[in-house]
């Protein structure tokens, strides 16, 4: 589907009506684009838009390149489906001398009128230049959301990891909770990574695209392509925080899941111990030899049953004392 937008007025048309592009044409949108599209495409631009898979390569020749009169660049979008799993989909933006073509095959917000009207793009330069300008901004802000909405998802993963006891609710076992929480954490990490993939490659752009169209560049577009660049890093920045702050909830999760097991072990090891010496009490006296005197005695069974007891508590009473329990 192509969608046709006139960048400085904030209109646009859902597909071409004629063969070649309408007055007021800055900006077109390419989704999943047909055949035909793809040949409206070669007639109007000149420019063969490309395919998901030339798209999907990561070597950085693949991703920065100039294509005739046209330089073309290949951003890794990260996206969260319905579960809530991460992926990636590439949206390349094609600056030709006439229109900014944008590429993409997944329904990607920084392309939505809705949201770059939502979040208020900077719509001064009509040219090609101020839309792409303009998408790159969008997908920054993009990015800082996803960052914005991880740290709120590593906040609350924090506060179950190291929620303590309360007034109201005793400590328990919490190894089932924490493993389920390891998992979340998990996806975080692998969602992380995309978004640092993204920065990075946003970091590589701004140098080629300055070098590109160093003379076309005004110094007012100059001066946003530079506030680009320190918003990437910036968000560079960010991402490295939040993946040390991710190792450290694993760290964590696994550090706290070994010390209930070692309290479970401790425990079990304790009632071993303690159930040692009546068993062994119990088994002498449980011996049928004519020769044993307690089986004689008047206060015999009573005196077996002390013995048992002080076995028994005489270790529990060591254990509290030596603060072992």
């Amino acid at each position: 589907m192509l969608t046709i937008h006139d960048f400085a007025n904030a209109t646009f048309e859902p597909s071409p009506s004629e063969s070649q592009l309408p007055d007021g044409a800055t900006w077109i949108d390419a989704n999943a684009p047909t055949p035909e599209e793809r040949a409206f495409l070669v007639r109007a631009l000149g420019v063969e838009p490309p395919t998901l898979a030339k798209m999907s390569e990561i070597e950085t020749s693949s991703r920065f390149y100039r294509l005739g009169a046209a330089i073309c660049v290949t951003i890794p979008l990260p996206k969260r489906d319905s579960d809530g799993v991460g992926t990636q989909h590439p949206l390349a933006l094609i600056l030709t001398p006439k229109v900014l073509l944008t590429v993409r095959y997944e329904n990607l917000k920084p392309c939505q009128p809705e949201y770059l009207e939502a979040i208020g793009v900077d719509r001064t330069l009509s040219n090609p230049i101020g839309a792409m300008l303009a998408l790159l901004e969008a997908v920054v802000d993009h990015l800082a959301d996803e960052l914005e909405l991880l740290t709120a998802r590593l906040d609350e993963c924090s506060r179950d990891i190291f929620a303590g006891a309360t007034a109201t609710r005793r400590p328990g076992l919490k190894g089932r909770k924490l493993q389920s929480v390891i998992t979340v954490i998990g996806r975080k990490r692998e969602y992380t990574s995309l978004l640092e993939e993204t920065s990075l490659t946003l970091s590589r752009m701004t140098p080629f695209l300055e070098a590109e169209v160093e003379t076309q560049l005004t110094p007012e577009a100059r001066a946003r392509l530079a506030r680009i660049a320190s918003d990437v890093q910036s968000l560079s920045s960010h991402e490295n925080r939040l993946s040390d702050k991710i190792q450290f909830l694993l760290d964590a999760s696994l550090g706290l899941i070994n010390v209930e097991q070692n309290d479970i072990f401790k425990v079990l090891t304790i009632v071993s111990v303690i159930g040692i010496p009546p068993t062994l009490i119990a088994s002498m006296y449980g011996m049928n030899f004519k020769t044993i005197p307690e089986y004689d005695w008047t206060y015999g069974y009573p005196y077996g049953l002390t013995l048992i007891f002080l076995s028994a508590a005489l270790p529990l009473l060591w254990f509290k004392w030596r603060r072992w329990w």
